[in-house]
């Protein structure tokens, strides 16, 4: 079969079926507008029980297996080949792709997909597991090569699971685990796993792989900047990477960095994380920490130091620094903090 005649090799198989039995494959399989319809949908057009819409495509697949395998063994030995070549196993859209590829299938063919889909399927050549909660459809080689899949799977869980999350995140260490672009590829069949805007892998359940609260979306923005952001700056990023459905709103972003003890203000509008280093303050508590940590120190070195951590002009730093309530400046014009 080349090219186009996938069509024909299609209209071929289902030429001796009733319009019942058609209708329930095509549908069954996507063959006419590339959506699967479901048990119901098709029950209600014919006007007969879901069961019995299950029943015709069981009957019908059973027809046809010896049929597809006979007459479309090359597109099952190929379909083999490249499965073993790739390691066994493979995430079910990547698959037919590859295979749509490979047998060089016309891309002005409609729905090749699912045609191709059908045709192995209904072959049980190679092995399929459907999608359900857990998993995304995939192809399999045989039972040896799915049991090693899971347990490959199991092992990655578990060392996300007791790893420490931002290091596993910053350092990559799950491709540890990946001996191969191949293993790596099998990542993306469980659905408890996920990959963020910025390509980082870990569990889905973590804020920083799929933040769900603006506070964490937040806190991924100034995360991956690794610098202090304006509270405006923070929700155009939001918007831009597309980390919500629906556009962030900027007061709702300044409200939410307020409230969250992750963030600190650190200028007119500008936040950063604690994590980094920042601490919540005023100026003068910041000034007061500093010299309680280095002992007495020079003015420039102060403005120095406080614009570590806060990004606010010379003349704001000196004029908290020369409050003789809380700091006394020293014969040598070191400051120190004025004991009570």
């Amino acid at each position: 079969m080349k090219e186009t005649k996938i069509n024909e090799f299609i209209d071929d198989l289902l030429s001796d079926f009733s319009p019942k039995q058609r209708r329930v494959v095509v549908g069954r399989f996507g063959l006419k507008n590339g959506e699967v319809m479901t048990l119901q949908a098709i029950g209600d057009e014919l006007k007969i029980t879901r069961e019995r819409v299950r029943q015709i495509e069981e009957q019908a697949v059973k027809k046809l297996r010896e049929k597809v395998k006979a007459s479309a063994a090359h597109i099952l030995e190929a379909a083999v080949k490249h499965l073993k070549s790739v390691g066994d196993i493979r995430r079910d859209d990547l698959f037919i792709q590859d295979l749509l590829f490979a047998l060089k299938i016309d891309s002005s063919v409609k729905y090749a997909e699912e045609k191709l889909r059908f045709i192995l399927s209904v072959a049980g050549v190679p092995s399929h597991a459907k999608e359900d909660e857990k998993y995304a459809a995939y192809w399999y080689s045989d039972e040896k090569a799915k049991t090693k899949f899971l347990d490959f799977v199991k092992e990655v869980t578990n060392f996300l699971k007791t790893g420490k999350k931002q290091e596993l995140i910053d350092k990559k260490l799950y491709l540890m685990h990946c001996k191969d672009l191949i293993s790596c590829h099998l990542l993306s069949i469980p659905k408890h796993f996920g990959v963020n805007v910025f390509g980082d892998f870990g569990l889905a359940t973590w804020p920083e792989i799929a933040p769900k609260t603006i506070r964490d979306k937040v806190y991924l923005v100034l995360k991956k900047h690794e610098k202090p952001l304006h509270f405006e700056d923070i929700a155009k990023y939001i918007n831009r990477y597309g980390l919500d459905k629906k556009s962030a709103h900027i007061q709702t972003v300044h409200n939410e960095l307020i409230k969250d003890k992750r963030f600190v203000l650190v200028g007119r509008g500008v936040y950063a994380l604690r994590e980094n280093g920042f601490e919540a303050g005023t100026v003068r508590e910041v000034i007061a920490r500093l010299l309680t940590a280095h002992g007495a120190l020079h003015s420039t070195e102060v403005v120095n130091l406080v614009n570590q951590q806060r990004f606010l002009k010379e003349n704001t730093i000196l004029l908290n620094l020369q409050n003789r309530k809380y700091f006394k400046r020293l014969d040598d014009g070191r400051y120190k903090i004025r004991e009570a």
